[in-house]
């Protein structure tokens, strides 16, 4: 079986692709990218590295051939209506290239809205692919821990861990999310299926503050932001508008509940269990910690 992964070049792409090294092999594997430069080292090791770009039909189908199961990994564009007209783009052209099987990594809490958030796009690609006609899977995954590090970095030498109060939320560690994504793609009997790929746990921002504090074992208090104050951040940092006004609505998407969802879909998928916030940030803050001298 040829399974095929887009964005192979981003971070879940690549770590999709390792993950499905230890499974199939790589003559197998199809990764494709816009720049399939930086897939040399898989390219080396076997696997089929093919150009493919969301905006070009033509060359989509012709990286697609030969593919039997496919998962697509949503593009980056954040610019309103981009991302449903360039998955059901992708959807298209696997389909007339005869891949059996099409697998969308997808949001948990996606749902209809404006055209111009990150909930909104994942939900139309959602129902693109549902009744596009193929067979389908949605691999529905929660926020990445690696949302934390930032802030949890900044409250080694602050003591204050700053975020939106609201509702907890199970985050993902991006590698957990990969080997879901590679188990699922070399298994059978996932047909019609919405799994949902979230952490062990759903926390609070001030359960998180806790956290770095304990693995850093310092202070650190947790600080309420409002909505304005996270859009004064994004604005000081110069996100576009477009970025920050659809990153923000994420945020309070996350603030309302919407990544509030465990399962344990990451272990049935992967056949190992998810990583928990606590341990992510114990391994990656340690050297931070030693570099501030925190005791």
């Amino acid at each position: 079986m040829r399974i095929g992964v887009t964005g192979a070049s981003g971070q879940l792409g690549m770590a999709t692709v390792r993950h499905l090294l230890s499974r199939a092999s790589a003559s197998d594997i199809v990764a494709i990218t816009r720049t399939p430069d930086k897939l040399a080292g898989y390219s080396s090791q076997g696997v089929t590295v093919r150009a493919g770009d969301f905006n070009d039909a033509v060359g989509l189908g012709k990286a697609f051939s030969g593919v039997e199961r496919l998962l697509i990994i949503p593009g980056s564009d954040l610019t309103p209506n981009v991302r449903p007209v360039q998955h059901r783009t992708a959807i298209q052209a696997a389909m007339s290239a005869g891949v059996d099987h099409i697998i969308y990594v997808s949001s948990i809490g996606a749902r209809p809205g404006l055209s111009d958030g990150i909930m909104e796009t994942h939900f139309a690609s959602e129902q693109a692919l549902i009744t596009s006609g193929a067979t389908w899977t949605l691999l529905r995954m929660s926020i990445y821990a690696e949302t934390l590090l930032n802030g949890a970095k900044q409250a080694l030498s602050t003591h204050t861990y700053s975020a939106l109060r609201g509702a907890p939320a199970a985050y993902i560690v991006r590698d957990d999310l990969a080997a879901a994504a590679a188990g699922l793609l070399t298994t059978k009997g996932h047909e019609g299926i919405t799994y949902h790929a979230s952490g062990p746990a759903s926390l609070t921002a001030p359960q998180i503050a806790d956290i770095i504090a304990r693995v850093a074992r310092t202070t650190v208090q947790f600080s309420a932001m409002t909505v304005g104050q996270l859009e004064s951040v994004f604005a000081n940092i110069g996100l576009p508008p477009v970025v920050a006004n659809a990153v923000s609505r994420f945020q309070q998407a996350l603030q309302a509940g919407a990544f509030d969802v465990v399962t344990g879909d990451v272990e049935r998928l992967s056949g190992r269990p998810a990583e928990s916030v606590e341990n992510f940030l114990s391994r990656n803050l340690g050297e931070s910690n030693a570099n501030t001298g925190h005791a």
